[in-house]
């Protein structure tokens, strides 16, 4: 019995290291490839890298992007109110807008008040509008008040590049221009 008992641990020994033999094998396989795997995935995240800053360079290029549009917008509002002022300044000036017209303007100022928001500007800032304009006649309003919604709409324009506003604007500088340069008198008369 010991020479069979000898032959099946010798049979057992002899599979369990044909066993261990190969599980060893396939472990140092399996070593490997996650090594592999492990390489390609550190190769990815390099190039997810490199992406990554070039996309920080796209969006640095889109910042810069921004800022020059903002730059251009504002530089092209500033010249609109620039030119439109001058040219409505001198119409003040040559006489042309007539105490009827300044009447209309007035009433337009007064109608599209009623329209505007409190956002950008203030419910004081509106109310102030609304409160000049309310008074319906322009030997009654101020060239300071004019200035100060004037001021006010240009503002709101700047911010919101609202069309209600810059029209606004423009009305109150023609009345400006009115009250300025001698109420609608031409030079000579």
């Amino acid at each position: 019995m010991s020479v069979v008992a000898d032959e099946v641990v010798i049979s057992i020994v002899g599979l369990a290291a044909t066993i261990v033999g190969m599980l060893g094998g396939a472990l140092y396989w399996l070593g490997k490839k996650f090594e592999e795997i492990d390489t390609r995935f550190e190769e990815i995240d390099k190039k997810f890298e490199e992406i990554n800053k070039r996309f920080e360079t796209i969006d640095k290029r889109f910042d810069e992007f921004d800022r020059k549009l903002v730059a251009f917008a504002d530089s092209a509002r500033s010249a609109t109110v620039a030119m439109n002022s001058a040219v409505i300044e001198f119409l003040g000036l040559k006489g042309l807008i007539t105490p009827s017209e300044a009447s209309f303007l007035i009433r337009e100022v007064a109608r599209m008040s009623q329209a505007i928001r409190t956002n950008p500007i203030s419910k004081e800032e509106a109310e102030f509008i609304k409160a000049v304009f309310a008074k319906g006649d322009i030997d009654k309003i101020t060239v300071e008040e004019l200035e100060k919604v004037a001021e006010i709409l240009k503002r709101w324009w700047y911010e919101e590049g609202s069309e209600l506003a810059y029209k606004m604007f423009i009305y109150v500088w023609m009345l400006r221009a009115y009250k300025l340069y001698g109420g609608g008198q031409r030079e000579g008369r």
